[in-house]
């Protein structure tokens, strides 16, 4: 008899990865649910966000069950969470903290089995960054403290950085430029996981009990790049020869002090993964959880195939929100 699929409610649905994670739940076959604002509500609010509408028609169309409420609107809040078993927050930057609201709700409702909440980036409890990114880095801290001081099984996704969203920001493949910036000396390890991976991986952790209540790393070594080295397989694919801009360190790091938001928590962030060589500046252990090796049959996209992607098919350019 077949093992029954968890229901998964997904906060912050039409966002950048929202979109990339409810497709993931729905493609594995989980009864999926998306808590959206009333804001874009059909037929309610005329000037609701044409693109994001069509995006919930989609998502009706795919079978996902679609809640409108305010994360303000508590009763509301704590009757969806009542209706599923995994709840997986992708909420932008500045409604980090908000997830408390969910926290206590996911309490009180007392039926969630696992709550994975917005980080998809670096493993906060083991780097930090240039004020600008710390301050971001430590909202992510202060959820996961919430969660574990809640009682609530967890599963927090380490998935370094979003490599459609940098292969547009370093590279531009759709300008044909013929220079690119380099941050730095270009030469610090970064590690880039396509969009649709860091969704499948999420997905698989947070209904797998081998992660319950663990920081699942995704590393793969076929994603470990730095910016010169992605620059030079772009070149290759290319047969074209990119000028070089360097950006000196100190440039970053004053942009990130004087630049107004969110400029500056960007400037922070290259300086964190592209200077400073954050993401692989610890080693895993054995004891670590590293998705390519523990869900070794997801046959994850490596940078080369991306940019493969981006050489033969390019996907549209979007805007991940800090």
């Amino acid at each position: 008899m077949a093992c029954e699929k968890s229901k998964i409610l997904v906060f912050g649905a039409t966002g950048y990865l929202g979109n990339f994670m409810v497709k993931a739940s729905v493609s594995l076959g989980h009864p999926t649910f998306a808590y959206v604002r009333p804001l874009l509500k059909p037929n309610i609010n005329s000037n609701a966000n044409p693109p994001k509408l069509g995006l919930l028609k989609e998502y009706e169309a795919l079978g996902v069950t679609i809640i409108y409420g305010e994360l303000d609107e508590y009763g509301k809040l704590v009757a969806a969470l009542r209706h599923v078993d995994v709840v997986i927050s992708t909420l932008a930057v500045p409604q980090h903290l908000d997830q408390l609201k969910i926290i206590q709700a996911m309490k009180d409702a007392g039926n969630i089995k696992r709550f994975v909440p917005s980080e998809f980036g670096n493993e906060v409890d083991r780097v930090s960054g240039l004020p600008a990114f710390e301050a971001l880095l430590e909202n992510k801290r202060k959820i996961r403290r919430a969660t574990e001081e809640a009682g609530i099984a967890f599963t927090y996704v380490s998935a370094n950085s979003f490599a459609a969203y940098f292969v547009h920001h370093l590279l531009h493949p759709h300008e044909k430029r013929e220079e690119v910036v380099v941050f730095g000396s270009g030469e610090a390890k970064a590690v880039l996981n396509y969009e649709e991976d860091v969704a499948a991986y999420t997905i698989k952790a947070a209904t797998d009990p081998r992660v319950a209540n663990r920081v699942i790393v995704l590393r793969p070594p076929g994603n470990i790049v730095s910016e010169m080295d992605l620059i030079s397989l772009w070149e290759k694919k290319t047969g074209r020869t990119l000028k070089r801009i360097y950006v000196p360190e100190e440039e970053i790091v004053k942009l990130s002090e004087t630049a107004p938001f969110p400029d500056n928590i960007r400037m922070a962030i290259l300086h964190n993964i592209f200077i400073k060589g954050d993401q692989t500046s610890f080693e895993l252990t054995d004891d670590d959880l590293e998705a390519s090796k523990l869900f070794y049959d997801h046959n994850h996209t490596s940078i080369d195939a991306l940019l493969d992607i981006f050489l033969f098919n390019p996907p549209k350019p979007k805007l991940a929100s800090f």
